[in-house]
């Protein structure tokens, strides 16, 4: 009886997952940064400084990033040298999917 019990359990709470909305998503921002210098990559929820992640990177990147879907719009930007040489938005989602890439390209400072 007890199997039965579990199994139901395992089954209802797989069964209305959706419910609770999308575990956190993960995708490539990939791109290159202008010149040498080391760049600043950084992902956070759009009008949020606050839980963004910040990647230094320089050169051809590809920068595996993990973003809570449900918090809505997200803002990703390349700095150098304290300059922004990109910053797009984009929907976890929509935009771009679980392992999928994420243009991110750098201009010249």
């Amino acid at each position: 009886m007890r199997h039965v019990s579990a199994s139901v359990a395992v089954l209802l709470l797989s069964g209305c997952a959706h419910w609770f909305g999308p575990a956190d998503g993960m995708f490539n921002a990939v791109g290159s940064a202008p010149g040498t210098t080391p760049c600043q990559l950084a992902v956070a929820p759009l009008g949020s400084t606050r839980g963004a992640v910040e990647r230094t990177v320089s050169g051809e990147f590809r920068e595996t990033i993990v973003v809570n879907p449900s918090s809505g719009n997200h803002r990703v930007t390349l700095s150098c040298d304290s300059a922004v040489v990109a910053d797009r938005t984009f929907k976890y989602g929509r935009d771009v999917r679980m392992g999928g890439e994420l243009l991110v390209n750098g201009g010249a400072p």
